[in-house]
Order: structure tokens, then sequence, then C-alpha cells
């Protein structure tokens, strides 16, 4: 347990430099700066990456369609918005560091409440925001005449699929269809190497404000697990969260248990260290005898798909067989 609980404290201080969804991202690996300066062989990885799509960086500086008048509601669209090179007059007010093409523009407020009065004033062609939050703000959109477009950030093909939509959206498809498809390429590659055979066996657990859920292939993460040719214990379910059941979780006993975070990582590492230490269930999962708990980077593994998820494969390739 004390191993386990060096990985929990190594994990809460990965968290604390960054966080989930739309609280604090790094940039996509097109944007220059390196997410992990911790390790040479991440950072020489990452560098590479940059050089592999530096046709995509070059792109994003220009804006070929000047007509365009973007509001973005999500930091994970900015990004997407910014990889195609697309003028963006609104963002979402986040604590993330946005790329520096949108360092002028109008901050709308919070992605899940946007100001409406901002919104309109800046005579948007288009307001880009989530599908889950489609419900809520639709009618909202369509009051002061504004357009709108709800993309699904929920797997990694409703990821490909929004990029898609947006680059249609806002007429630069030929630069959504390339960025496409070097996001293909590197997850196809990741996913060939897989090694059937071998697969290990995984359960994900997703902490935040002192209570636990268990992440399922629904989910965005759960999604990219499976691509890499993991086994996630929990089959058949109906969404992308569920309750932890520990007794049935134990009868399953994984191979590996990944940790995610969201929102407060102190929050998150507490809620983790009293449940690992007062409930001695754990101490019979084998991933835990053999230190395989691993604490997802959430630079990588967020709430949302955005376009680490390449990188996010990679990582998980090598977690799972070793390779870098």
């Amino acid at each position: 347990m004390k191993k386990l609980f060096l990985i929990l404290m190594s994990f809460v201080l990965l968290m604390s430099v960054t966080a989930c969804s739309d609280k604090n991202p790094a940039e996509p690996s097109n944007i220059t700066q390196a997410p992990d300066k911790g390790n040479s062989e991440d950072n020489n990885s990452e560098q590479n990456n940059k050089e592999d799509n530096s046709s995509q960086g070059d792109d994003s500086s220009e804006n070929e369609n000047p007509e365009n008048r973007v509001v973005a509601t999500s930091v994970a669209i900015v990004e997407i918005l910014d990889a195609l090179g697309v003028n963006m007059v609104g963002i979402p007010t986040s604590s993330y560091e946005l790329p520096e093409s949108v360092k002028d523009a109008t901050k709308v407020g919070n992605p899940m409440s946007p100001d409406m009065e901002i919104i309109k004033s800046l005579d948007p062609t288009i307001v880009f925001s989530v599908v889950t939050l489609q419900a809520t703000l639709k009618d909202n959109f369509d009051a002061i005449n504004i357009e709108s477009e709800f993309v699904n950030l929920n797997s990694y093909e409703g990821l490909l699929e929004s990029i898609k939509l947006i680059g249609e959206k806002t007429n630069v498809k030929d630069k959504a269809d390339q960025l496409v498809k070097e996001i293909e390429d590197r997850v196809n590659k990741v996913s060939e190497n897989k090694s059937d055979e071998d697969a290990s066996t995984v359960m994900i657990i997703f902490g935040v404000s002192g209570s636990f859920q268990v992440v399922t292939e629904k989910a965005y993460v759960g999604d990219l697990v499976k691509r890499a040719g993991a086994i996630n214990i929990i089959e058949d379910a109906q969404s992308g969260f569920i309750p932890v059941d520990i007794e049935y979780l134990a009868s399953k006993n994984p191979d590996y248990i990944l940790l995610m975070t969201h929102a407060n990582p102190e929050e998150s590492k507490a809620a983790f260290e009293k449940e690992f230490s007062e409930n001695p269930v754990w101490d019979n999962f084998d991933a835990v005898k053999n230190d395989k708990v691993i604490a997802l980077d959430s630079k990588y593994f967020g709430m949302s798909a955005n376009l680490f998820a390449p990188d996010a494969m990679e990582k998980l390739e090598e977690i799972f067989y070793g390779k870098e």
C-alpha cells in the first residue's frame, strides 16, 4: 500500500499542474508548448509530433476566411478552430492557457452558461458548443438569432466528425480533412500494433469531490483504452460512468487500475487516498499488488475528446505494451 500511496502522491503533483476538461488544458501537439517537461523521452516524442504536424501548425496561424466571426464556448473547440486557422471573436472564460491566436478575442463566460448579451454584441457568423449542452443553450441562441452548432466530443469518432463539421461550417473543409487524416494515421498506428492475444484487463476510476465512478467504454477515455487493445472489466454499460461496486470489481480483478481526475486535484487525491487506505478490499487487487495503479495525465485524458487523442493513444500503448 505504501507504493500505491506514492503513486497517488505523484498523481496529485502531476494533476496540480493541470486539470481536465475546461479548467487548465495543455495545448495540442501542433502547438509549441511541450506538456511534460519532467520527462526527456516524452519531450523528444512531443517534439517529433510537432515536426510531423508542422504544416498543421503553419495553417493555424493564417485565417483564409476572414469573413468568419466564430464564437467557441468550449476550450476543446477553441483548439480545433485554432488548428484550422479559423477566426474567433469569442472564447470561453477559462483558466486554461489558450492559443496565441485568440489573445484578442472576447471572453463570453462559462461554457455551461455563456453571456448571451456579449455573444450577440460580437455579431458572430456562428457559435459552436458541445452537444451535451444543446438542450440548455439552443433556445437561447435561437432567441438572439444567432446560428449555433453543437458538436459531439464524447468519443474519438465524435471528435473526428466534429472536426469535419466545423470545417464545413467555416469553409475550411480541406484543412479539416487533413487534420482528421493526421489524427487517424497516428491513432490507427497504435490500434494496428495492439496485441489481442495478450490483452490486459483494465478498470478506470474517475474521482471528483470525494466520490468515485467507474469509466466504461461509452466515455471518451474508455473508448481510447478499448482502441489501444485493453479490455474494460465493465462490459455492456449503458452510460459512460457508473457507480463503484467494490465487491463486483474485486471479482473481476483487473491487470491495471487507471486513475482519472477532474476539477480539484487535491480533493481527488484525498478521496483516492482515503478510499484505498480505509477499504481493505483494494489489497486483494492484483493491480495493487503489482504496482499497476497508473495515474492518467489529464492533459491527455480529459472528460471531452480533443486534439490530444493521438498522444493519449501512444501513452496507452506505452502503458500496456511498453512501447514508446
